[in-house]
Order: structure tokens, then sequence, then C-alpha cells
């Protein structure tokens, strides 16, 4: 009677627990998308975010949180492929200075090569979301098959934008990584380069069109970020005169631009859809306004299309066509910081503009 007794005990306990980190999870998930990214996750428990990421998709899920899926063990030859995977060294590394690391540091580069190489391959370089390993990012996009695949590790897993914890000259870090690959990877079309960014990596797309003075990138595909306002406002863009992001000089960006095609959901609360505080801190310029900004920057005469005029090419995947300047925006009704569920239609999109 006694243990049965106890097990109820325990029981019961543990239930309130659940309860409890429950209520949690779903105070903190403030898109309510049923997972967390770490933008969402308060300061002083980020560091805990990648134990809890088991599976290392940049979020937790309820599962996750609870411990009740937890990352995998290496029982089996498949998952020991993984884990390699996950925690394969860098490719190679650049070495940059500057004042949060003035003995210098080695900025790592991780690459996936193409298995059948038949001529020059397609080159892309992904910048990941804030807290992101580019390591784990070797695995994404795998439908993007034969073409040479760079992922570029942020600093204190972040890019340099504004608000980060890292202030690294990561557009210099950038131009060091484009004078790599024609050296070391011969098979690479670097004039077939594609960039991709997500969320905080989305943000270093911006920061590298506006700052380089030319664009040597056919495409970028940017996830769920748009400008913030200190990078655009006054219908202008803006750079910084010093390391301290200051944005206190007005740039125009080079006018022959790649072309973009940029996504991102109507309920995103980590960096909202109409403009607002990311992470309750940090302005930033509606995905609409962002769009029409990056139209005009690539010569773009007209008024910015309406919001209820955009063409909806399948349900609540809305489009924003700027064709002169090769623009694209596609609002994801209804998604939070992600791309879910249209997913399938981001990614074909994505497949067609790599590979095309």
């Amino acid at each position: 009677m006694k243990y049965l007794l106890l097990a109820l005990v325990i029981c019961i306990s543990w239930q309130s627990m659940s309860a409890e980190k429950e209520a949690i999870f779903r105070s903190w998930d403030r898109n309510s998308d049923g997972f967390l990214v770490i933008e969402e996750v308060p300061p002083p428990m980020q560091k805990f975010f990648n134990s809890k990421d088991a599976n290392g998709d940049g979020k937790v899920s309820m599962e996750e949180h609870l411990g009740l899926k937890r990352k995998p063990s290496l029982s089996n030859s498949s998952e020991k492929k993984a884990h390699e995977t996950t925690n394969t060294k860098p490719t190679f590394r650049i070495r940059q200075i500057w004042h949060q690391e003035t003995n210098g540091y080695d900025r790592e580069v991780f690459v996936r090569e193409p298995k059948k190489v038949n001529g020059k391959v397609p080159v892309v370089i992904y910048f990941h979301g804030n807290g992101g390993q580019a390591s784990r990012s070797l695995g994404r996009f795998g439908y993007l098959e034969n073409i040479l695949f760079l992922a570029p590790q942020g600093y204190e897993r972040s890019w340099n934008i504004f608000g980060e914890r890292s202030e690294a000259p990561d557009v210099a870090f950038f131009k060091e990584i484009l004078k790599r690959i024609p050296r070391d990877y011969p098979q690479a079309d670097i004039q077939n380069l594609v960039l991709i960014g997500s969320s905080n990596g989305a943000g270093m797309i911006n920061r590298i069109m506006i700052e380089m003075e030319e664009h040597p990138y056919r495409a970028v595909i940017q996830l769920v970020a748009s400008l913030i306002e200190k990078q655009y406002h006054d219908d202008n863009f803006w750079v910084s005169s010093n390391s301290s992001n200051l944005y206190d000089i007005p740039k125009k960006p080079a006018n022959s631009g790649p072309e973009v095609l940029y996504f991102h959901g109507s309920e995103d609360k980590v960096v909202p859809y109409n403009g607002g505080l990311r992470s309750g801190k940090f302005a930033h310029v509606s995905a609409q306004d962002t769009t029409y900004a990056w139209a005009k920057a690539f010569g773009f005469k007209g008024a910015r299309i309406p919001d209820a005029k955009g063409r909806e090419v399948s349900e609540g995947f809305i489009l924003y066509d700027y064709p002169d300047a090769r623009v694209r925006h596609y609002k994801l009704s209804g998604s939070g910081h992600n791309t879910r569920p249209y997913g399938k239609l981001v990614d074909d999109l994505i497949r067609k503009t790599v590979l095309r």
C-alpha cells in the first residue's frame, strides 16, 4: 500500500512539474506556433537552447522542452552518421581581429561538396539564424543536390546587425569567403552564387546588399527577417562610420541588384510582419516596406503594391512581385517565425531559384 501511495505522490509531483513547464513554454511561445526559436527564449535561458533542440532544427518543440524527446544515442550506424554530421569539423577558417577579439579569432566555415560533378556547379552560402550552429546546417536544403554548400559560423552564434552579441566584421568575413571559393573549389561556378539566410541570417544578407559596392551573387533568398529601422529610414539606406553600429551615414546600394526572393509569416511575433520591435527592443521596418525599399533600390519606379493587391498563388500564399527589379515577396498568411505550413511551396521556389 505504501508503495502505491509513494508512486501516486511521485506521479502527481511529475504532472505538476510538467504543467508548470508547459505554462512556461506557452508564455515564451509568442507566436503560438508550438515551437520556440531562440529569440523567444529569455536571454538568461538561451545558453540551454541547443541542449534542448534534440533534432538540431533550430527550434524547440513542447516534447523537447519537457525532455520527452532527447538527442539521439549512437546505437546504430545511421545515428552515428547524423552525429558525425552535426559535429563535423570546419572545412576552413578565416582569421579576423576586431575589438571583441583583439588577439585574433578564427572564423569557421563548413562545406558540403557535391557528390557528382559534371562541369561547374552552383554555389550556395547559408547564414544561420541567431543561436544557430553552422555545422548543423549542412543537412539543410538536402534537396539541392550537386551544389557546393557553404555554412559560415556567426560569432557568438549570431550575425552583427543590431542588438546581437556579436559585433564582428561580418561583411569583411563574407568577402574573404568569396576569395577562398574559386581558389579551393575549382568545380564552383562562382557566377552562379546564391545567398540564403534565415532570421538573423537574412538580416546579414540585408547588410551585405547595403554595404558592398557590388553584388557578386546572382540571387538572395531571405526567410523571416525585414530591414531594421536603423538600416532604412527617411527613404535612405544607412551604414555605420565605425564598428559600433551607429548607422549614421546614408548609403545607396549598387543598383544592379540580384534577384531577391523574400518570405515572411503574417503572424510573426519575433520579427513582426507589419513592422515593430524585435524581441520587444529593436525596431524593424514592415515586410512590405522592406520589399518596396529593395525594389526601388534595384530600379522599380512605381508605387508600392497595396497589401490587398497581392496575388494569391496558393491558398494563403500571397505574392507581391516587382518584376522590373526582380524582387518578389511572399506573405505566408497565418505563419509565425517560420515557413509552416507552406514549407513545400517555399522549398520548391528555392530549388527553382538555385538550380535553374
